[in-house]
């Protein structure tokens, strides 16, 4: 197949991230000074922060401490600030209480009692889970990464070729992963993993891929993935039906393809019933030095229907055979 946009291997397989390697949404803030500098003091009165209200200049900021902090009486404060002014004595409201110290002190305990008995609950759920599920060698291994939620059949809706639905999470552990289908990525070795967001009807698509030598932006590929059909399909008509959408699909778009006669047969994939189509789509761009590719897919009867998709250059059987053994390696979930 053509190369997808982004390269194989690039920034995210098949050019998923619309932002660029690297790509950020945010950056350092733009724009002028805040309103307050920090620690929350407000700016300076006109004038500088230690200007006589009344003029002139005052003796007490002069040596570098602030002035008195009323005005005399008939004084008013430098421009820009409340005018009018204080009667002698003490600021109109009297001396400040207390009381809003003691509530803010109470509330700040109260918070520091309500952290530790959060802290105590979740602690003793942690060692709860611990006990219940153990990690040390008397655990049971897992032989593959299930999904926590399995596609529950609502995205199951085309009869009909339709773009493609989503990728899936490129394989970062061993195993290409999709609904309940899986294979070891080593059983293709030298393949990169990928995540497929071109092939049509595919949900989660994920696999692996290598670049044809000698040829220009084609790769052969082996891929899993969740078919969008409609329930009422079986996987035969869903075999062939898929075959069709690739032939047509974006994997060989100006290459001018042509889908050969399809070969269809009746297998079963660790035990599940499936359906296997084989078929030849030949290109007329010579460009490519290649001939066209020899695509294989596999329907799986689980539910929804899975599939596997392989893609190797005509003629050439090594790669072929790497195919097949990644055939015979497929799993499904029980």
């Amino acid at each position: 197949m053509t190369v997808p946009p982004g390269g194989p291997y690039g920034q995210d397989p098949y050019g998923t991230n619309p932002y660029g390697q690297g790509g950020y949404w945010g950056g350092q803030p733009q724009g002028g000074q805040y309103p307050y500098q920090p620690g929350g003091a407000y700016p300076h009165p006109p004038g500088g922060p230690y200007t006589n209200p009344a003029g002139g200049t005052d003796p007490s900021a002069a040596a570098g401490y602030p002035p008195q902090q009323y005005p005399q009486p008939g004084q008013q404060y430098a421009p820009g600030w409340q005018g009018g002014p204080y009667p002698p004595g003490p600021p109109p409201k009297g001396p400040r209480s207390k009381m809003p110290w003691v509530i803010l002190a109470g509330i700040a305990v109260l918070g520091v009692i309500a952290l530790v008995v959060i802290l105590v609950f979740a602690l003793g759920n942690s060692n709860k889970s611990t006990q219940a599920h153990p990690s040390g060698p008397s655990a049971a291994p897992s032989s593959q990464g299930v999904p926590t939620s399995e596609p529950n059949g609502s995205e199951q809706t085309a009869t009909d070729c339709t773009p493609n639905v989503s990728a899936g999470e490129k394989p970062a552990t061993g195993t290409a992963l999709a609904g309940k289908l899986s294979f070891p990525t080593n059983a293709a070795p030298d393949w990169m993993p990928i995540s497929d967001d071109q092939t049509p009807n595919l949900i989660g698509a994920v696999g692996v891929a290598k670049e044809v030598p000698g040829a220009n932006q084609w790769v052969m590929q082996a891929e899993v993935a969740v078919t969008n059909f409609v329930t009422s399909m079986n996987v035969n008509a869903q075999a062939s039906k898929l075959m069709q959408c690739v032939a047509s699909g974006p994997g060989y778009a100006n290459a001018s393809p042509t889908l050969g006669p399809t070969r269809t047969s009746s297998i079963t994939v660790d035990g599940i019933k499936a359906a296997r189509v084989d078929a030849d789509v030949t290109i007329a761009d010579a460009a490519r030095n290649v001939k066209g590719d020899s695509l294989v897919i596999v329907a799986v009867d689980t539910k929804p229907v899975t599939i596997f998709l392989g893609a190797t250059p005509i003629g050439d059987a090594a790669s072929a055979a790497t195919i097949n053994q990644v055939i015979a390696a497929l799993k499904v979930a029980k």
